[in-house]
């Protein structure tokens, strides 16, 4: 793509006297982060002002929002012929990760984690948002101290979603892969990149165990699940207590995600591009699928782009994709589908076979 043209707001005003900037963005973050050098164009008290800790800032790219957060640090720095203000943040959602949930009671019955999610955190100016449909929970007492984050991350982990940082600065309950980016072609757009290749966290059985603080009976008490992962060879079980309430077809999920996660981390890869948007002006987001195809990285097929580090400076305007196979994340997309000609490894035993999304 052709030259991006960043703009950053603080303190009311524009800023274009940066000598690099960093935008950090990933799909299983809930904060974006930032880093600026800043140069003294307007002098050091009047630029130390501006960029003074707790201030709003908005970073654009060629019109596009990449992140809208806070300064929560400022480190001035002076040298016989260097003098230079570094600054860093973190999107509005920040608040939402170090901040502990409020509640009158703390208690819930029959909502969906967004419900107690937006309960719990109404006192911030970052909300909660999702494009999914949440199931329902039965009870669910909050922890006193316990962050929004933290409450909120563990009940929608057990639904096999996650929670990204979005570039408004909200919080995001969402599913991988609901977006897509242009492709990635070795000798076309990837300017560099590295693959790597690592089954040593699959397990060809993986059990789930737990049960309720409730109820009596197998059904509450001894609560089973088992999955396989026929791409493992030989045997390698794994048994995972559910320490937090579970039922029967949560326990199943659980066993299911663990799977795909595994086989998913099997297969990841760095690539750099030139600017921060795809052959068709859109941004690298994180959390796309992404069609990708390099003989050397012995890759053909679609990946999800994790995460997505923005970064201009003199060398120009760099955008580093952090991709993975969207089983990592049971998205849509996920499994070894028809096109998928990476290294037989990484691939499921039948070549059309595809994992169903939870």
């Amino acid at each position: 793509m052709g030259i991006e043209v960043v703009t950053i707001t603080a303190g009311g005003m524009q800023w274009t006297a940066f000598k690099e900037f960093h935008v950090h963005a990933a799909f299983n973050k809930a904060a974006r982060a930032f880093s600026i050098e800043v140069a003294a164009e307007l002098g050091a008290s009047a630029t130390n002002a501006i960029f003074s800790v707790g201030t709003e800032v908005t970073i654009n790219a060629n019109g596009d929002l990449l992140l809208a957060g806070y300064v929560d640090s400022r480190e001035p720095s002076i040298a016989a012929r260097k003098a230079i203000i570094s600054v860093s943040g973190r999107s509005k959602s920040a608040d939402l990760i170090d901040s502990s949930g409020e509640h009158e009671t703390g208690q819930f019955e029959d909502k969906d984690p967004l419900e107690i999610a937006q309960a719990i955190s109404s006192n911030y100016a970052a909300k909660w948002e999702s494009d999914q449909q949440l199931e329902k929970i039965e009870q669910y007492q909050l922890t006193p101290g316990e962050t929004c984050f933290r409450c909120v991350e563990k009940l929608t982990r057990q639904q096999g979603m996650t929670i990204t940082g979005t570039p408004e600065g909200n919080a995001k309950i969402t599913k991988a892969g609901s977006e897509r980016n242009g492709p990635l072609i070795e000798g076309v757009n990837i300017l560099a990149g590295t693959a790597h290749h690592n089954g040593s966290n699959r397990h060809s059985k993986i059990i789930v165990r737990g049960q309720r603080p409730f109820g009596h009976g197998d059904d509450n008490l001894e609560i089973e699940a088992e999955e396989q992962d026929d791409g493992v060879q030989r045997n390698r079980t794994i048994i995972i207590i559910q320490n937090e309430d579970t039922t029967k077809d949560r326990a199943k999920k659980r066993a299911k995600n663990r799977k795909n996660r595994t086989a998913g981390n099997a297969l990841k890869a760095t690539i750099s591009v030139q600017g921060f948007h795809d052959d068709g002006g859109q941004l690298w987001a994180p959390g796309s699928l992404v069609w990708t195809e390099s003989p050397f990285l012995d890759i053909a097929q679609d990946m999800l782009i994790e995460s997505v580090d923005y970064r201009q400076n003199d060398g120009g305007s760099i955008a580093t994709l952090n991709l993975i196979d969207p089983r990592a994340y049971d998205g849509q997309g996920a499994g070894g589908g028809k096109g998928n000609k990476s290294g037989s490894d990484w691939v499921f035993p039948s070549e059309t076979s595809q994992p169903t999304d939870i």
